[in-house]
């Protein structure tokens, strides 16, 4: 089974409670243990939770200086900042639908599910809130905030499940559009380079990381101006960020991209420019062969014009 279903929980809703186990090589201050293991926190960070009671050894408030052993269970309650007015509800375009799944065109900007900041408003959400008295609909994949275009949602736990498996063993083809910096002159590349976290980072990722996971990529040309390439990228595994992290090994990173690039915009194009173009599967159920294309969006095409990238140059 992929990571996103290893705890199999219900995705559309925010993580009210954190359970992290201290192992050997963890043993020592509390504060320590917890700062240690919520990098986004300073020491004094993790004091203050402590403090607070939000973290404690198993369910028993302690001091930051307090010893944790091996074994200890520690629980962190998650912090709820003043909500004010509910969001507005995301947009839900369906590009298919039968009574096993769905295969949505997301719009760029749009949170899949809760996480980090985003914790109301995203679009598993309001799926939840429509399908209200139904079986509720899980998410087959992700995509990132800013990533446009074909995202597959299973209507039951047996769907879920059968596109899990088939994602695990390469039976899901996904393929992308890009706009990435400079001429490419090549006209087509295979990438096959490792992807892994950059350093203690949990955001950024890189080629030849020593933690990095076989990662396959085939790059195609489809148009060409002085400054910037629109590309087809077809995709062979699923790590995080791949064709972004590929794109820069390349040395042509995607434009807006501003982990990997300069993160320059192309006019109304204010994101990285990678688009969910079309995903071909077999379905979960019947095993028809399926494809699913969602169309570019409007600050896609915009920036192809803007950049002369209609036609080939």
């Amino acid at each position: 089974m992929s990571r996103l279903y290893e705890k199999n929980r219900d995705l559309s809703r925010p993580i009210e409670r954190l359970e992290l186990t201290v192992q050997a090589e963890e043993e020592g201050r509390f504060d320590q243990f917890l700062a240690a293991r919520l990098q986004w926190r300073s020491r004094t960070g993790a004091r203050k939770l402590i403090e607070q009671g939000l973290a404690t050894i198993g369910g028993e408030q302690r001091k930051p200086s307090s010893k944790v052993r091996e074994g200890d269970v520690v629980i962190i309650l998650v912090e709820r900042q003043d909500e004010g007015p509910e969001p507005e509800p995301p947009p839900i375009e369906v590009l298919f639908e039968d009574e096993h799944m769905m295969a949505l065109n997301k719009a760029s900007g749009t949170v899949v599910h809760p996480v980090g900041v985003h914790q109301r408003g995203t679009l598993l959400q309001e799926l939840h809130r429509r399908f209200e008295g139904k079986p509720l609909p899980k998410l087959a994949h992700r995509l990132d905030q800013y990533t446009s275009g074909v995202l597959l949602i299973a209507k039951s736990d047996a769907v879920r499940t059968a596109f899990s498996d088939m994602l695990e063993v390469g039976k899901v083809g996904k393929v992308y559009e890009a706009l990435v910096m400079g001429r490419i002159e090549w006209d087509e590349k295979d990438v096959r380079a490792p992807i892994g976290a950059a350093g203690d980072s949990r955001i950024l990722m890189n080629v030849g990381a020593e933690s990095g996971k076989e990662a396959h990529s085939r790059f195609s040309v489809l148009a060409r101006s002085p400054f910037a390439t629109h590309v087809q990228v077809e995709i062979f595994t699923g790590r995080t960020h791949q064709i972004r992290v590929h794109a820069a090994h390349l040395g042509h990173p995607l434009l807006g991209d501003h982990l990997y690039g300069d993160g320059i915009p192309v006019g109304r194009f204010e994101r990285f420019a990678l688009h969910a173009r079309r995903t071909r599967f077999p379905h979960p159920i019947t095993h028809d062969s399926m494809e699913v294309t969602a169309p570019l969006p409007p600050d896609f095409v915009d920036a192809l014009d803007l950049l002369h990238l209609a036609t080939d140059g």
